[in-house]
């Protein structure tokens, strides 16, 4: 493998599904990266387990959608019990507006083998195990990372930005006295993973009983998670005595240690950073946010932190921008992650009450919004999840759109396209960088007078929609047109499209190369841009 490099561009400490990620996002992104890992090996435990539409959308820029989706499962929902036994709530499936099922259920540790060989293959020699981050020097216009490795010798590495994934409990936040705020549940969770379960059930089950609440969840290949909540006078030691689990898991299988991956005592928490950024160091993930299990979460938190940091990073290291745009990364992400972990929060509220006066309020609203059907499953099937959308960022004119349903800080639907035979997911004909969408002929002769094939240091994509049945050489037909939907909005404008798949701007085509170019000067810093950050 080699010594460590003395300089780099980027270096990313935790070897987790977030910094695994961000290096993956990085390397498509033509911007070379080190990722530190303390441990001597991968962790093998499987710790998340739900794996959304966005995170499956963030794995198609580097490809490994397409050979991953085979190692999950596709989620159908989910279904809530009583007391009683009696399902008083169901979920679907969901639509696929963002070109994949809404959750997965997954494996970690092969989640994480399969983002380990792709950066392998990317950037070999990249991911370093046995390297303990010692120390940070901060200089303002880049870093000094100091690490010792497995044989105890110490490297110093520059590098001009630092992405902190190293986890819940981030030595790097710590060292930068960074508070956590928020709330720890009072509750422990006992969690067990088990093979071979006879429940082949393919959606997840909250048996809201007064007794114990419990969740169990499917995992790939006939596994099944379940969750114990801890009770009032119970001790860790208690609950883990194999005599005590077998008690537990009577009611839905034996408990066979050979079928026994793995059993652990979990504290849930509903905290985040008081800031995400000091100078060149990031935090992400976990070490930004921690979010309780309930709506499936936190993993995903972390995946959106990486594909927006991932590339505003590679725009000031390879197209100029200014280095403060990376301040937009908790200005955008901020109130979506704790949106998210207040939905977890509500979730378990709700669907996991534990005791007598929760339970008879739910039970009681339930009944009440039985003439109200709409309203009783916008409420049971969590329908308020927040959209990926910002309120704020890098973006021109959100503040005053043209049009009241205006995609300009939201992510954009992917629809399923056809170029001639050929079908394939919109992402597909995106890129990893910038896109220019249009859907008119005067898009397409606006678009077609820009030579370039980059803009802000990034590939630059230019791609032609074809929603109403025009006869436009290379352009792709729209073959779901419910999905597209909201791109109909912008029929006569273009959009441009960042490379995390949010509508940065809409514009009339003769406003293009203007707008463009006030894009690229907010970007570099100039206030007479007139945007949203």
């Amino acid at each position: 493998m080699g010594g460590y490099p003395g300089e780099i561009a980027v270096v990313i400490v935790g070897a987790g599904p977030t910094g695994l990620t961000a290096a993956n996002l990085l390397c498509a992104l033509g911007v070379s990266c080190i990722v530190l890992e303390r441990e001597s090996a991968p962790l093998d435990l499987p710790r998340a387990i739900v794996l959304d539409d966005e995170g499956m959308r963030t794995f198609q820029v580097f490809g490994i959608d397409k050979t991953y989706i085979a190692k999950a499962a596709e989620g159908d929902g989910a279904r809530y019990y009583d007391d009683a036994g009696k399902c008083f709530a169901v979920t679907g499936r969901g639509p696929r507006n963002y070109g994949f099922a809404k959750r997965h259920f997954i494996n970690q540790p092969e989640l994480e083998t399969e983002l380990r060989d792709r950066l392998e293959a990317q950037s070999p020699g990249a991911l370093r195990f046995s390297s303990q981050v010692l120390d940070i020097v901060d200089h303002g216009e880049g870093a000094v990372v100091s690490v010792r490795d497995a044989t105890g010798a110490r490297h110093e590495i520059r590098t001009q930005w630092v992405l902190a994934c190293d986890g819940g409990r981030s030595p790097i936040r710590e060292r930068l006295g960074i508070a956590m705020s928020g709330s720890t549940y009072k509750q422990d969770w006992i969690v067990l993973d088990m093979l071979n379960d006879p429940d082949r059930s393919n959606y997840s089950k909250f048996i809201c009983s007064s007794a114990r609440p419990t969740v169990s969840v499917p995992a790939p290949r006939g596994g099944r998670r379940y969750e114990f909540m801890v009770l009032d006078g119970e001790t860790r030691e208690q609950v883990l005595e194999n005599a005590f689990l077998a008690d537990l898991l009577r009611p839905y299988r034996a408990l066979e240690s050979d079928d026994l991956v793995r059993k652990t005592v979990y504290t849930f928490h509903a905290r985040m950073a008081e800031r995400f950024r000091t100078g060149r160091i990031l935090l992400l993930g976990d070490a930004a946010h921690l979010t309780p299990p309930f709506a499936g979460q936190g993993m995903n938190a972390g995946f959106r932190d990486a594909h927006n940091v991932a590339w505003k990073t590679a725009c000031v290291l390879r197209g100029g921008a200014d280095s403060n745009i990376l301040d937009s990364y908790e200005l955008e992400r901020r109130k979506p992650a704790w949106d998210m972990i207040q939905l977890a929060v509500t979730m378990g509220n709700f669907v996991m009450p534990s005791d007598a006066e929760q339970i008879l309020f739910r039970d009681l609203l339930v009944k009440a919004l039985e003439p109200f059907p709409n309203v009783r499953d916008y409420l049971i099937q969590m329908r308020f999840k927040p959209k990926p959308k910002y309120e704020s960022g890098l973006f021109l004119d959100m503040e005053s759109p043209v049009f009241e349903a205006s995609l300009v800080g939201e992510m954009i639907p992917q629809p399923l396209v056809a170029a001639g035979q050929a079908e394939a997911l919109l992402d597909e004909y995106l890129g990893p960088g910038f896109a220019l969408i249009g859907q008119s002929d005067r898009a397409r002769a606006a678009r077609s007078g820009l030579e370039s094939k980059t803009y802000l240091g990034l590939p630059l994509a230019k791609v032609d929609l074809n929603a109403f049945g025009r006869d436009a050489d290379g352009a792709l037909n729209i073959l779901d047109g419910e999905v597209a939907r909201p791109l109909l909005t912008h029929r006569d404008q273009i959009l441009l499209i960042r490379p995390d798949r949010y509508c940065a701007m809409a514009v009339f085509p003769e406003m293009l190369g203007e707008a463009l170019a006030r894009y690229e000067r907010m970007l570099a810093g100039d206030g007479s841009a007139k945007g949203t950050v």
